[in-house]
């Protein structure tokens, strides 16, 4: 479904993660689970600086709503190539407004647009 069709009939801070984060052997730190004020549930988190924003979040007062990877963006490259992300978080504001954010810690910086893995048909 186009996202904007999906952002006005889809209550997406309701959704539950489309990806699950890998465990990944020899890290300090593992996903988990952030008891929400906000929400009055839990909020999963993949790494440390996730759960830092995920907890920002919930101390925020315009923020309405937190979620755990709710959707998954798809798009086309200039060369026909699909390819797809999931945002780490989704938070709802007071104004009805809503903001995906993308949690990258020190060595982790996200790869640019466009070089993510293809999906084939």
């Amino acid at each position: 479904m186009p996202w904007g069709e999906a952002a006005r009939v889809v209550c997406v801070e309701d959704c539950g993660p489309v990806r699950p984060f890998p465990l990944r052997l020899g890290r300090r730190f593992a996903p988990g689970w952030w008891w929400s004020a906000t929400t009055g549930r839990l909020v999963h988190y993949g790494s440390g600086v996730m759960r830092t924003q995920v907890m920002l979040l919930d101390h925020d007062p315009s923020v309405m709503a937190i979620a755990c990877r709710p959707v998954e963006l798809s798009w086309k490259e200039s060369d026909g190539t699909v390819v797809s992300h999931a945002p780490h978080l989704m938070a709802r504001l007071s104004d009805g407004t809503g903001l995906l954010l993308d949690c990258a810690g020190r060595g982790e910086i996200s790869p640019p647009p466009g070089s993510h893995t293809a999906l084939t048909s």
